[in-house]
């Protein structure tokens, strides 16, 4: 697969800004290009050979530069671009060059995360795929290329046509099959062929198909104020950018969120910071962090623990800014990790052992019980990390880690920075304990799988005729079984948690219990976790009802797209505080809460409910106040 960039054009509306250079050559930042930033991107998605498409009086411009290659071709000013396109695959032809190719225009920004969904799904494709932005903003539906879209399949592209559907973000695949379509294209519309007029007679024969990048950050650049806008939304991009697909649940919803600011502030401000010095600072946090839970100081030492969690996302983000990444670094980073969540954990079991010979009911079977804990813990965290690395299947790592239960490190140290507040670091360690062997045995059984299939292949070698992965959209029914199903089970995992919890209360006052009182209080955590899984897995289901709703609604409702995302928004946030009521209260009841506690954390997700409710309503209010005034105007007349 290679990649080419469409730089032929005459930017006739940017005249007053590029004074006669290419408009892929304006700054998004000093002495960064939007070509360089597409090139970039290109790179690190796995596209190493790309080309520069362009005009011979801009040659000029892109000659000695070692990253592309430059295609020269004829092009006029008010030529087509599938005219320039179709040029250079002769071009490309002639030097013996036929490939499947990732185009891009050259006057695009966007998040890494398109192109990289586009290459993912696109892989032995036999069909033209294109980018498709459903969440419409009004200058960009003027602008971009529109398209209509009939289940999986793109049926009508154009510019001068209603975006029913949505409209491309300047990216396409286009398999080596689509030349020949491309020659007729040409041969039929001349020197005014369009992308639009190959998308729409490859759309008469079902080879059109489009991956949806709804929510993804772009931005297309045609006029004085796009160039602006650009450079705005540059710095949003990047910031998407840095977070990483291997990332856990709380690291991509919260740690990302702060390290991002911070990295990009010192980047932006040219402060050089480097990378192995911040992971040393990072270090010497945590390590202060266990010093103080040592101590018996559990709040300050929780708090230090969460920020050193934070800051861990520091020294990558920097070392990827400043194109100063290193194997050395990558490994000293991981290493001086593991030290960390070592102490950290270290620190917690002394505080469990001193709590329990403070108490004066030293049990040899309780000791016996929390030292194996403690260590399968510990072994666990380590071997996480370790068997990450042997499973070749990036991707398939990076699914699992941020599947249930979650065996992240961001995870992790939440957890611990949890239960050392709550002094329940018995509870702590059962849920990492649990997250991380179950991952463990995942990945080693996904291992032995691949293993076994690799030798059927050396035994039983066949021709496999590689297939692009379908774009399936499920039913509306099949969503809501789902729902239904992850309802019935929360529901269920609910009543268990409180007989679960009534079973622990009952032998904490029972002399001697203390087998059964671990064994209940493991039971507890596995369900509290299964809870927020199983919730989780409801909010997923609810997304993706609100996502295949959305078309019918916006169509029958006359609502913009952006403003019913806003709504669906505001509905899940009223969903997801709802849902943390019941973990919430069996933690605090797990933890010997005291009733004031309780009572606050109640009244305090109470009114976050009805302050979002507020809002939500308000938000309907103005969404359908057109439908008001229309209905009351029919009334009256």
């Amino acid at each position: 697969m290679i990649g080419v960039i469409l730089a032929a054009g005459f930017a006739t509306r940017l005249r007053s800004v590029v004074s006669g250079i290419p408009k892929t050559l304006i700054e998004l930042e000093p002495d960064v290009t939007i070509l360089d930033y597409v090139v970039g991107v290109f790179r690190e998605v796995g596209v190493k050979d790309i080309y520069v498409v362009t005009r011979s009086e801009l040659e000029q411009f892109f000659r000695g530069r070692g990253d592309v290659e430059v295609l020269v071709i004829d092009v006029a000013e008010g030529d087509g671009n599938l005219w320039t396109f179709y040029q250079a695959l002769r071009v490309l032809k002639s030097r013996g060059v036929e490939d499947d190719i990732v185009l891009s225009m050259s006057d695009h920004i966007y998040e890494i995360a398109i192109l990289r969904k586009l290459v993912k799904t696109v892989k032995g494709s036999s069909q033209i795929y294109l980018c498709l932005d459903r969440l419409i903003r009004g200058r960009d539906a003027v602008e971009g290329l529109k398209i209509v879209v009939d289940g999986n399949t793109v049926v009508l592209s154009g510019k001068n046509i209603p975006p029913y559907s949505g409209i491309d973000t300047g990216l396409f695949y286009i398999p080596r099959n689509i030349y020949s379509y491309i020659e007729k294209v040409v041969a039929e519309k001349g020197r005014k062929a369009s992308l639009s007029d190959l998308i729409n007679t490859l759309a008469r024969e079902g080879l059109v198909s489009y991956i949806d990048v709804s929510g993804h950050l772009w931005q297309d650049i045609d006029t004085p104020e796009d160039v602006e806008r650009a450079r705005e939304l540059y710095w949003k991009i990047l910031a998407k950018n840095l977070v990483k697909e291997s990332d856990g649940i709380v690291s991509r919803y919260i740690n990302r969120k702060i390290s991002t600011k911070i990295s990009l502030a010192l980047y932006k401000s040219r402060i050089y910071v480097d990378p192995n010095i911040v992971t040393l600072i990072v270090f010497s946090i945590g390590i202060l962090a266990s010093f103080f839970i040592f101590l018996g100081k559990n709040l300050v030492g929780a708090v230090l623990a969460i920020l050193s969690s934070i800051l861990d996302g520091v020294d990558g983000e920097l070392a990827r800014l400043f194109k100063a990444q290193s194997r050395f670094g990558a490994f000293l980073d991981t290493l001086l990790d593991r030290v960390v969540d070592t102490m950290i954990m270290a620190a917690m079991f002394y505080q469990l052992i001193t709590k329990i010979i403070v108490s004066h009911a030293v049990d040899i079977i309780q000791l016996v019980l929390f030292t194996s804990l403690f260590s399968l813990t510990l072994l666990g965290s380590i071997c996480v990390s370790y068997v990450s690395n042997i499973v070749e299947d990036r991707e398939f790592i990076a699914k699992l880690r941020n599947s249930f239960p979650w065996a992240t490190r961001d995870v992790r140290i939440t957890v611990l920075a949890i239960s050392t507040i709550l002094n329940m670091y018995e509870v702590g360690f059962m849920y990492i304990a649990f997250s991380s062997w179950f991952f463990i045995v995942r990945a080693l059984t996904y291992r032995m799988r691949e293993e076994i299939r690799f030798r059927k292949k050396i035994m039983l070698p066949r021709i496999e005729v590689p297939m692009a992965k379908p774009v399936v959209k499920p039913s509306i029914g099949l969503i809501v079984e789902k729902m239904l199903l992850n309802l019935a089970l929360l529901i269920v995992l609910v009543h268990l948690s409180s007989v679960a919890l009534d079973k622990i209360s009952f032998y904490q006052i029972s002399e001697g219990s203390y087998l059964y009182t671990f064994l209940w209080q493991f039971i507890s955590s596995i369900e509290i976790a299964l809870i927020i899984y199983f919730a989780y897995n409801l909010l997923k289901n609810l997304v993706a009802l609100f996502t295949a709703l959305r078309d019918r609604v916006v169509e029958k409702l006359w609502v913009t797209p952006s403003v019913y995302q806003k709504i669906i928004k505001r509905a899940i946030l009223i969903i997801i505080a709802s849902l943390s009521i019941y973990p919430l209260k069996f933690v605090l009841a797990l933890s010997n809460a005291e009733k004031d506690l309780v009572d606050l954390s109640n009244y305090t997700v109470t009114a976050i409910i009805l302050i979002l409710l507020v809002l939500l309503v308000v938000d309907i209010a103005k969404a359908f106040e057109h439908l008001v005034k229309d209905r009351v105007h029919r009334v009256k007349h």
